[in-house]
């Protein structure tokens, strides 16, 4: 069976549903602008689902890594052991001990899952399937029922834009309201299989029928701690973007968490390993090093010929300035925030941290700056 058309006049569900039906085994690609989506099936059960720009084992890595499930150090290991052998990476960390064949199931499904439910809301592309038998291995991959899938994936289309209306960015860092931490000691847990079953309700404290919570909602407030994004707690709580993101609606309807700030950009330090603060810093510190590198290779000639440069030039070029400072400027707060949890109380301070640095003086005349506790504004001064 050969299969091939555009998105347009053939949805992804009606593929999916298509192959479930005939349960045929094989290979579904779907092209969309630079990448390729490769969906492998079994009797119109879904195998898997990988970009074609990177090899199942550089998602496994990243997953496993981003989940802390593995450390650098021991990643790093397995990929040397990989080089010399061509071992699955999988197969190495289980060898070693350092993941079970449970993490890894779980992880290349979750990944397949997320893969799949965002290729679901494509309006354009196209896509071909050639029917094949497909050699897999077994113990890694669970086969995924494709019928309930589309029927979950449904619900969570339905669902998804009342969850953006309250988690609107990956970088907002959510933390408990006062009082919570005790107060979810009342809160039944629901297990999806028996709802009656309460998972962490302490029995000899008195409890209300309507303050009932999923073990979702329960695990993800167990990780809130007021210095993870939404893209952290994602990877941590190994849930997937959807359940992760629904919980923390869920808690906040409860009011037992809430937005305690949104970063400007992505954080360099995952909150759970500390220890890299310092390597982070380098980096910070070697990217404004770079920037000036090319600032000043940029402007030099410019420099030196500056009597001929005309007023509108000049303006041009304080504008132009003034963008690369405020980027510097922008990391040396980071910097500095990751080294002492909060922001500095002015510019002066910052430059006098020694975080900002190949920078004109008097920044203050340049920028406004408005500090509190866990965020900031920083804009050029008209």
């Amino acid at each position: 069976m050969a299969l091939q058309g555009d998105i347009k006049d053939f949805s992804v569900v009606d593929i999916l549903q298509l192959l479930y039906q005939q349960q045929k085994s094989g290979v579904l690609n779907i092209f969309f602008k630079d990448n390729t989506i490769e969906v492998l099936f079994e009797s119109g059960m879904i195998i898997s689902a990988n970009s074609k720009k990177k090899q199942v084992d550089e998602f496994l890595g990243e997953i496993l890594l981003k989940a802390n499930i593995v450390s650098k150090s021991q990643l790093n290991q397995a990929l040397e052991i990989q080089k010399e052998t061509l071992k699955k990476l999988g197969d190495i960390l289980i060898e070693s001990g350092t993941i079970t064949i449970t993490d890894l199931r779980h992880v290349l499904k979750l990944q397949t899952h997320e893969t799949i439910f965002k290729l679901m809301n494509m309006k354009s592309g196209s896509y071909n399937f050639h029917q094949r038998l497909i050699n897999y291995d077994k113990r890694a991959f669970e086969l995924i029922n494709t019928e309930h899938f589309l029927m979950d994936s449904l619900r969570m289309t339905d669902e998804w834009p009342e969850i953006k209306e309250k988690i609107y960015s990956y970088n907002l860092v959510f933390e408990k309201m006062p009082g919570a931490t005790e107060e979810i000691s009342f809160w039944k847990v629901s297990d999806p299989d028996n709802s009656h079953v309460d998972l962490y309700n302490d029995d000899s404290k008195p409890s209300d029928d309507n303050m009932i919570m999923t073990v979702e909602e329960r695990k993800v407030f167990d990780f809130v701690d007021g210095t993870m994004t939404v893209r952290d707690l994602i990877n941590i709580s190994r849930l997937g973007e959807f359940e992760t993101t629904k919980s923390l609606a869920g808690l906040m309807n409860k009011t037992l968490i809430d937005i305690a700030f949104e970063i400007d950009e992505e954080k360099v330090v995952t909150p759970t390993e500390m220890t890299t603060t310092n390597f982070s810093f380098y980096i910070v510190f070697m990217g404004i090093i770079v920037s000036l590198f090319l600032i000043l290779a940029v402007s030099y000639p410019r420099i030196l010929s500056n009597f001929t440069i005309s007023n509108y030039n000049k303006i041009d070029y304080e504008i132009s300035q003034r963008s690369v400072e405020l980027t510097n400027i922008k990391s040396a707060l980071h910097t500095f925030y990751l080294t002492y949890g909060r922001y500095p109380e002015d510019l002066d301070e910052l430059k006098g941290s020694g975080f900002l640095i190949n920078t004109r003086d008097n920044t203050h005349d340049r920028f406004v700056y408005t500090p509190s506790e866990k965020k900031y504004t920083l804009h050029i001064r008209d």
